[in-house]
């Protein structure tokens, strides 16, 4: 019996990986463990001990469309199924998925027999309902992303395992962006349907030391005895914290995406914290973390924008065929950009980061609130609204494709 734990990661995360996998080994030196590359070596020396599969040598069907269609963290989700089908066709019988911005801090064992009755392992965000909730995490904003946090995935290759894991390969081929108007987020909202889908071979698993992260810290408590974590009880040691969102430069703030905690009003995770950023130095964060992503240019060095990703994908639908997606000569999507005078170019990464270019609250806004209360006074509340009305269906740049379209010019 062969058992399979695997990440996934750019270059620039490979610090993390190398994290996690140091956690892994120290307790399941008997499992193989992968680091899958959503990006390409490209030359670099990642001065790594562990294993590195590049995602393009896994035998993806449409592998350069789905590099082209997805941003970075939509690319490195899509190709989770991928893989897990692969170690499937090697023979492993359990294999487990673990985020790589996650650390093991107990044995896993306990999960890997689960998978003797089910033929998947999910954990929620939340494990209790709330009257007064007081997460980090908006409830609709995790409505949004799935109940479940994809961070952690357990499956077993049996006939089940092997339908979900087709099934899902099947979704995320095409359907793996995070994007609120599809109500996609990811590979992750996916996941909401497998209790319904697969009924008894899934397993909720209720353990509140898995998957410990800022969105369930308000629910859990953490604390210390005798060198050990544990999660609520004695019964339940710390197994796999999450540092979701963690910005290596300021632990302090816990994570980007929340404003609720700081690690000093929540100093029971600080020695976890501060130990974790130790490690990540130690494995080169510092150097690997400036890496650049081998999808995220034209071939001429040129960014490539949400707006060009998603372009392509409103073009594609409408029928239009393109090859060789990352070069910028003869009749490729970047020429036929140009040739449309639709090509934006911003290597300075000013379109890339508006709040950052142009603040919270820029001047501008003002601006373009005078004149569309001019064109209310001029044209009337009837046409005011129908513009409005128009924009909230044209606002995307999948639906720019009227500016490419011959009839429309």
């Amino acid at each position: 019996m062969r058992n399979a734990i695997f990440t996934i990661c750019a270059k620039n995360y490979m610090a993390h990986a190398k994290t996690l996998a140091d956690s892994i080994k120290k307790f399941h030196p008997e499992c193989d463990f992968f680091i899958l590359l959503s990006d390409e070596l490209d030359g670099n020396d990642l001065n790594c001990d562990y294993q590195i599969i590049e995602s393009k040598d896994i035998g993806i069907k449409g592998f350069e469309k789905m590099a082209f269609q997805y941003d970075v963290i939509e690319f490195s989700t899509s190709v989770k199924p991928y893989f897990i089908k692969k170690l499937f066709n090697q023979g492993y019988e359990k294999v487990l998925y673990i985020d790589p911005d996650m650390v093991v801090y107990s044995s896993l064992n306990f999960i890997l027999d689960q998978l003797d009755s089910y033929a998947a392992v999910l954990t929620p965000h939340l494990l209790k309902p709330y009257v007064n909730y007081t997460g980090a995490t908006s409830e609709e904003e995790l409505l949004f992303v799935g109940i479940y946090n994809l961070g952690f995935f357990a499956v077993k290759n049996s006939s089940t395992g092997n339908h979900i894991t087709n099934w899902w390969i099947e979704k995320l081929s095409n359907q793996c962006y995070a994007d609120k108007e599809d109500a996609l987020h990811v590979d992750q909202k996916w996941m909401d349907f497998l209790p319904s889908l697969y009924t008894r071979e899934v397993l909720i698993l209720r353990h509140p030391g898995v998957n410990l992260a800022f969105w369930n810290f308000h629910e859990r408590t953490l604390y210390k005895e005798n060198e050990t974590y544990f999660v609520d009880d004695k019964d339940t040691p710390l197994v796999i914290l999450h540092f979701s969102g963690l910005d290596a430069d300021n632990p302090e703030a816990v994570c980007r995406k929340q404003t609720k905690y700081t690690l000093s009003t929540i100093p029971e995770y600080r020695e976890l914290f501060e130990s974790y950023i130790k490690s990540l130095e130690a494995n080169g964060v510092d150097s690997l973390s400036k890496l650049l992503y081998k999808y995220s240019q034209f071939d001429n060095e040129v960014p490539i924008l949400k707006y060009h990703r998603r372009l392509f994908r409103g073009l594609t639908t409408e029928g239009h065929r393109f090859e060789n997606l990352f070069s910028t000569t003869g009749n490729s999507y970047y020429n036929f950009l140009l040739k449309n005078k639709v090509m934006l170019i911003d290597n300075d990464g000013k379109y890339k980061a508006l709040k950052k270019t142009y603040g919270k609250d820029p001047a501008i806004f003002n601006k373009v609130f005078k004149a569309l209360i001019i064109f209310k006074n001029l044209f009337g509340m009837k046409k005011y609204y129908l513009m409005i009305r128009f924009f909230a269906i044209y606002n995307r740049f999948e639906k720019q494709t009227f500016l490419v379209n011959e009839r429309n010019r």
